[in-house]
């Protein structure tokens, strides 16, 4: 019964702040459709846009929740659970969604979807409905997962690790990857890792978005696993 509840309680936290998404991506087109000239508006990779969006869910998904469902004496496990409990059903409710308006906006717009300009020559299958649906659920819990698992780190961390890894991890991936990659890597190297990344990702290969939907779905839960290794002993942090 307390599983239940505290999902209930996350799921209606994240519904609305997915209304709102809606509806600005709903004025959003509608604007830049009526200001632009006929057939020259576009609007390209929504399901990135709600990727990144319940990415910033996931980072904002714990803290808050934690703290209030810990002094109602809800376990951490049950919070765990609860969160991914809420999650899925919203991760498969903006996947449909998704598709939904991509139907409804092309009338108006040009809406291309990611999975179609990833995967042109992959998506005439009389299962590409079905295939694009778990790619984008795939893609949404693994986005919201990410971001969970990001405030639970810094959540555990003390302030100078969070000013490291604040730092850090920029200063990587801005100076030094392109550093080592400029200074020491062959370009057959760097094609070769581009190579694989396509390929694991199904935009090259035989195996086309269902290898992108294994991916994402391993990497969700590596993410969970890790997650629920940190929350367990998560202190309880005043500020």
């Amino acid at each position: 019964m307390r599983l239940k509840t505290t999902s209930k309680y996350i799921f209606s936290d994240i519904k609305n702040s997915v209304l709102i998404f809606y509806l600005i991506i709903a004025l959003l087109t509608i604007f830049f459709s009526s200001v632009t000239s006929e057939g020259n508006s576009s609007f390209n990779g929504i399901e990135m846009i709600s990727a990144i969006f319940l990415f910033v869910v996931g980072l904002n998904s714990f803290r808050k929740n934690y703290l209030f469902l810990m002094s109602n004496g809800v376990p951490r496990r049950t919070q765990f659970k609860s969160f991914f409990l809420a999650a899925i059903p919203v991760t498969v409710g903006m996947a449909v969604i998704d598709r939904a308006l991509v139907a409804i906006f092309n009338r108006i717009t040009n809406y291309n979807t990611l999975y179609g300009m990833l995967y042109q020559d992959k998506t005439q299958s009389n299962g590409n409905i079905v295939i694009s649906l778990l790619w984008s659920i795939t893609l949404y819990m693994c986005a919201i997962t990410l971001g969970y698992f990001i405030t639970l780190g810094y959540y555990r961390m003390n302030k100078i690790q969070k000013i490291c890894v604040s730092i850090g991890v920029p200063a990587f991936f801005i100076l030094v990857l392109p550093y080592i990659i400029y200074n020491f890597c062959s370009t057959s190297t760097v094609n070769w890792v581009y190579n694989g990344i396509t390929t694991m990702f199904g935009v090259t290969g035989s195996y086309g978005p269902i290898s992108a939907v294994a991916v994402f779905l391993v990497s969700t839960i590596l993410l969970s696993v890790l997650s629920y290794l940190l929350i367990r002993k998560a202190p309880i942090k005043d500020n």
